[in-house]
This record gives structure tokens, C-alpha cells and sequence, in this order.
């Protein structure tokens, strides 16, 4: 059970340092000079990619005793460990725990990402850093907690920071400029190390945040846009918007990569997408919404000029948490993405999803064990959306999320959640635009020996857009 503590990162901080320091696509890659060219120094080669395991021991002894750590020396009873803390867990066995809510989906991914990047900054490739990571869960679950361990704990750690771990090392990289010298330089490596802390630290260490030499070739994807916006979000109680409440809200939502153009043969995450939405206001949390969906294998289909589409298996994380509901998890399967070109200034983009859900979380509204008031799943994810992104008018898109969950601990049962957004986003100059959302929220909980319950929710939000 990792009781590592809020992080003041958020994911809007991943949108605001690629926007803000992140230079134009073309000016990025560094090609290799061909032959009968002139020869590159050794001192501004890129650093070896060789698997520095010496290295990636530190960072997960840091990562798991830099968190104790602090704990401990404040007096959390967990922190109490030991040979008998230790021999008590081994005899336990891992349990369901009952850890806040956000602690569980956000914390717990976010701590696993910083195990997935021990490895990967460390020379091991996507699929290498996947048992690194559930190592390191594996290791604080067992060893660092005087608690029984916690199965939800270890997935979610591991699921999540595949994740967490492969965006923002992606994003740290494009963020990063081994070129650049000065303040310029200084900013870079500031803001790679918000974005990236264990990253940071090994380039610290290497001395490799100051040493100037060459970018790696895959700095920056064949694609890379999104927006940011800020306004406002009335949360309905139940579907009448007469009796809602106001909050401000952050929102951005970043696409890395194009899976239209340039895969042919795409590795583990060269097309992502990450959205967020931070709220501000006294009853409502501050991350209201991260939600993402990574490529692990696709293949690109042409099917005439006008018509492209990818096929793959994706991995999304999902997390939702207003004052009404709370659901969200790591979940994998597979589906298509498609882009007609009915004009050339109005593309249209439609996809489908079918995932299997690894562990999810949603609140039941009443407690279903000791101090916790939700339940863990497994089930189904369908996913649908359609897009029209007209190059002057602005944007229109419809997304419909139906989830089943099946109680595997908790109150015993079945839920469907169906979330249904619907989104205007009219240009009115240059990238400005302005923006209107609609959300719909249905969940039908069928629970062994209570009554049926069937909860409605409706939120509207409007904002100020730029687009990047």
C-alpha cells in the first residue's frame, strides 16, 4: 500500500512545459552526417544508451526510502518496519486495501512511473521497464510497510506507471535540448526534472545535464498539438443545471504523434493522447479528470486517398473525480482509428475501442468495507468518439464511454457507467477560440441485497481555448 504523498505535479504541468519550451518539430531530430562527411566529435556524441543497472539500483532505493523515509520520521504508524513487519506480510499475503481514493488511482500510478523511469532512463526499452516496475511495487509492498501488502496496490503501480512512466519520459525527452547552453539550457533542465524527477536526477548525477552533445533522433514525434483552456464548470445536482455549482477549471489535452503518417512500423507509445482538467472550488478536488490512451502495436492502412485508418492494441488510464462520482483505472484492448478527408479543410476522425478492464475503482456512495466507500473491478471498456476539426472554423466532437464493472471487492455486484461528452470549440482568432462542453453521466448499480440504484449527472462547461 504506497503511501507516498500527494504530488504538487499535476498533469497540466506535462501541457504548460511542452508548450512552453517544446521548439518547432522541424528543427528537432539530429540525422547522422553521411558518409564522406564531416565527422561528428566524441564529445558532443549523444551518451551511451548501455543498461546502467548500477545506476537504476540507486534510483529505486531512492525511490522506496526517499518515501518511507519521511513517513517514519513523522511517527506514521505504517512506517514501522522491520524483520517482523516483513515475516508478518510473507504470512499475510496480499489483502484489498481501504487507502483513500485518489492515494490509490493517482498516487499509486504516479510512484510506478517513477520506477518505469529508473529502468527506462537507465537504457532498458518500453517492454524491458515493465517488470522493473512491478519489482519496485513488489519490493514496497512487502518490505516497506508494516501493513499486509495490497494486490490493488501492485497492479495499479504497475499498470498505471507503464503508463505515467512512458508519457512523461517521452515528454521530458522533447522537453529536453542537449544543445542548448545558458538560461535557456537551465529552464530545460528544470522543467525535464518537474516532469521527470527520477530522469532529473540520473542527469544530475551523469553530469549529463550539463554536458552539451547531440539529441537523440526520436526527440520529437512526426506530430504534436492539443490545447489549453480555462473557464468555468457547472456540476449539476442530479440533471437539473438550475440547482448546480460553479467551479473554475484548467483543462489541456495533448496528441503526441500521428497515426496516420510515418508508422509503418510504430514502437510502444509513438502515438499517445493525455487530457486533464484541474478544478478550482472549496467542495470540488483539484484533478477533476486525467485520461489517456497509449499505442502498443498498431499497423496503418491506406484505404485511398481520402481514407486512412490504424489499427492496434492501446493501454488507457482513466481517472475521474468530481463531487458526484469517482471511477477510473488501467484497462487494455483493441480498436481502430480513422480519418476521412471529406475536404481539404474538414478532416473527420472516428474511432472504436474494446478494452479489458485490469482494475478499475467507483464509488458506491456508502462504505462497502473498512473506511472505503468504492469499489474494485474488473469488466469492460467501450470506448467512441467522433471528430470534426475544421482547419478555420474550429472543432466538434462527440465521445460516448460505457463502462461494465464486476465487483471484486466490495459489494458484490454489477455496475454500468455510461459518459457521454459532448464538445463545440469555435475559433475566434487566429489559435483563440472559445468552448462549450456538455457531459452526461448514467450509472446503474445491480448490488447483491440492496435496491437497485440508478444516479444521473449532468455538468456544462465553458472556456477560453488556445490551441497549440
Amino acid at each position: 500500500m504506497t503511501h507516498a504523498p500527494h504530488s504538487l505535479r499535476s498533469a497540466l504541468v506535462f501541457l504548460l512545459l511542452v508548450f512552453a519550451l517544446a521548439p518547432a518539430p522541424s528543427a528537432l531530430a539530429w540525422e547522422p552526417p553521411s558518409e564522406g562527411g564531416v565527422a561528428v566529435p566524441d564529445s558532443l556524441l549523444p551518451p551511451s544508451t548501455e543498461i546502467n543497472n548500477r545506476l537504476m539500483a540507486i534510483d529505486m532505493v531512492l525511490l522506496t526510502v526517499g518515501v518511507w523515509a519521511p513517513s517514519r520520521l513523522l511517527g506514521t504508524e505504517w512506517a514501522y518496519i522491520g524483520f517482523n513487519s516483513i515475516k508478518e506480510n510473507m504470512k499475510t499475503g496480499f489483502v484489498w486495501d481501504h487507502d483513500d481514493w485518489a492515494m490509490n488511482q493517482w498516487g499509486h500510478p504516479l510512484h510506478g512511473g517513477q520506477f518505469f523511469n529508473a529502468a527506462r532512463t537507465n537504457g532498458y526499452d518500453f517492454w524491458g521497464s515493465i517488470p522493473i516496475t512491478m519489482t519496485g511495487s513488489m519490493a514496497w509492498e512487502l518490505f516497506m510497510e508494516a501493513e499486509p501488502p495490497s494486490i490493488n496496490d501492485l497492479i495499479s503501480t504497475t499498470a498505471g506507471g507503464v503508463y505515467m512512466g512512458e508519457t512523461s519520459y517521452r515528454l521530458s525527452t522533447m522537453i529536453l535540448d542537449n544543445t542548448a547552453t545558458g538560461s535557456e539550457r537551465t529552464f530545460r533542465e528544470i522543467g525535464g526534472f518537474l516532469v521527470n524527477p527520477i530522469r532529473g536526477f540520473n542527469r544530475l548525477v551523469t553530469g549529463n545535464s550539463g554536458r552539451v552533445h547531440l539529441n537523440p533522433t526520436d526527440r520529437m514525434p512526426s506530430y504534436m498539438g492539443g490545447h489549453l483552456s480555462a473557464g468555468t464548470n457547472r456540476v449539476a445536482d442530479g440533471t437539473d443545471l438550475g440547482n448546480s455549482e460553479n467551479a473554475y477549471l484548467v483543462k489541456g489535452r495533448f496528441l503526441y504523434g500521428d497515426p496516420f503518417e510515418d508508422l509503418a512500423d510504430p514502437d510502444p507509445f509513438d502515438v499517445f493522447s493525455l487530457r486533464t482538467t484541474l478544478t478550482v472550488h472549496g467542495r470540488f478536488p483539484l484533478i477533476a479528470e486525467v485520461a489517456g490512451t497509449g499505442l502498443l502495436y498498431g499497423r496503418k492502412f491506406d484505404h485511398g486517398e481520402d481514407h486512412r485508418s490504424m489499427w492496434g492494441i492501446y493501454q488507457d488510464y482513466d481517472y475521474f473525480d468530481n463531487k458526484v462520482y469517482q471511477f477510473g483505472g488501467q484497462s487494455v484492448g483493441g480498436g481502430i482509428i480513422t480519418r476521412f478527408n471529406s475536404s481539404s479543410n474538414l478532416p473527420i476522425y472516428t474511432g472504436a475501442q474494446l478494452n479489458a478492464i485490469l482494475l478499475a475503482g467507483s464509488n458506491v456512495g456508502f462504505e462497502t468495507a473498512k473506511g472505503r466507500e468504492y469499489n474494485y473491478n474488473t469488466g469492460t471498456k467501450l470506448k467512441l468518439f467522433c471528430l470534426l476539426d475544421h482547419r478555420k472554423l474550429g472543432a466538434f466532437s462527440i465521445r460516448y464511454w460505457l463502462y461494465w464493472f464486476h465487483t471484486l471487492s466490495g459489494v458484490e455486484g454489477d455496475e454500468f457507467v455510461h459518459w457521454a461528452q459532448a464538445s463545440l470549440n469555435p475559433r475566434i482568432y487566429k489559435r483563440w477560440g472559445l468552448g462549450l462542453e456538455y457531459t452526461y453521466y448514467l450509472r446503474n448499480s445491480y448490488f447483491d441485497d440492496y435496491p437497485e440504484m440508478h444516479l444521473k449527472n449532468i455538468e456544462l462547461r465553458t472556456y477560453v481555448s488556445y490551441r497549440f
